[in-house]
């Protein structure tokens, strides 16, 4: 039995590492190729060119390890069966379950490891490709963003700016409006706004306040309103910010931004979840590969590649579809993180049924 474990896990990791390294070759050249122009411009070598393709692997790797996790479980499952190894462990007395037992261990392990690789090291190499892209092509990864509008739903306190700049923690022409009652109880229009230990202050704040009726004007080079206490990285560019945070700080961070940008939110949440769902990937398409029909009368080997690929497919599009749709609102972000397998394991149980007529 333990010669069975080591010839399975032999066999399926020796694939899966060429696999991975194949993918991984052809992801570098795609990505070389659409900066070449860049790269010739740029008066850039081929360390840097190299340099590059690495570092932009950090934004695939995941689908890569899935992929060739589902490739290398396929071809080892579909080999036996065309060498008709599998009818000779069943005719010896083995049962399916022993003999993907160590397939299934394997695949947890992987999905386990790969997640926390995720959160850790994967994150640390976004960063880096970000650092690489702004030094090549001037890709800036900032956080800046234009016309910031936030609605705290606690205070009614509701802000526009024309921009946010990261660096120094400032808001460029910020509005702000306090409402109670469905009534303006403050306003405030400045040039600027800098956000520092005890709260956001204002200069050259025009002031206007509503008190029992009372209208007061009033103009103040540097103004601070206590009751306005919404952190700065509220207002930071929410579509990157959560590929690169840390897991617990992103946790907090979607909690805040719920009550003061639902839009925000929703698409933040969307990619948080795709992000946690990303090494999952690897759970997914390997049992959806021992699930496969390897009973083909012939051409085995053949037919399961060309299901795999098929179901590979199917997996990230709908991951795509439904995280497009989820951000737009269309439908509940959470469907993000449970649809996609749904599908494609729906889908593979059909082609597997269909296969067994051919």
């Amino acid at each position: 039995m333990r010669i069975l474990t080591r010839y399975t896990l032999k066999s399926i990791l020796l694939v899966f590492f060429i696999s991975l390294l194949i993918f991984s070759l052809l992801v570098m050249a795609v990505e070389t190729f659409m900066h070449l122009d860049s790269f010739i411009t740029g008066d850039l070598g081929l360390a840097e060119m190299l340099r590059y393709a690495l570092s932009s692997l950090s934004s695939y790797i995941m689908m890569l390890i899935a992929l060739s996790s589902l490739f290398s479980i396929t071809y080892f499952l579909s080999s036996m069966s065309a060498n008709n190894e599998l009818i000779s462990l069943y005719t010896a007395g083995l049962s399916k379950v022993r003999i993907l037992r160590p397939i299934i261990i394997l695949s947890l392990l992987m999905t386990l490891f790969f997640f926390f690789v995720n959160e850790s090291l994967v994150l640390e190499w976004k960063n880096y490709k970000d650092v690489v892209s702004q030094e090549y092509f001037g890709m800036s990864s900032t956080f800046d963003a234009s016309n910031t509008v936030l609605y705290d739903e606690e205070s009614g306190y509701l802000i526009y700016a024309d921009r946010y700049s990261d660096s120094n923690k400032r808001l460029y022409s910020p509005l702000l409006i306090k409402s109670e009652d469905e009534n303006i109880r403050e306003r405030i229009e400045a040039d600027y706004a800098d956000y520092v230990n005890d709260g956001w202050h204002f200069y050259n704040a025009r002031v206007t306040l509503v008190q029992n009726n009372n209208l007061e004007s009033f103009t103040e080079r540097e103004y601070l309103d206590k009751d306005f206490n919404i952190p700065d990285d509220m207002f930071r560019r929410q579509n990157l910010q959560l590929e690169t945070m840390e897991l617990d700080y992103a946790y907090e961070y979607l909690n805040r931004l719920k009550s003061v940008n639902y839009a925000s939110w929703r698409e933040g949440m969307t990619d948080f979840l795709r992000r946690l769902a990303s090494p999952f990937g690897i759970l997914v398409l390997s049992f959806i590969a021992l699930s496969l029909n390897y009973t083909y009368k012939k051409n085995i080997l053949l037919f399961s590649i060309v299901q795999s690929l098929i179901i590979a497919v199917v997996y990230y599009v709908a991951d795509m579809v439904f995280s497009i749709a989820a951000r737009q609102g269309s439908i509940n972000v959470y469907s993000v993180f449970i649809a996609p397998p749904i599908i494609t394991i729906a889908l593979s149980y059909l082609i597997s049924h269909l296969g067994k007529r051919i």
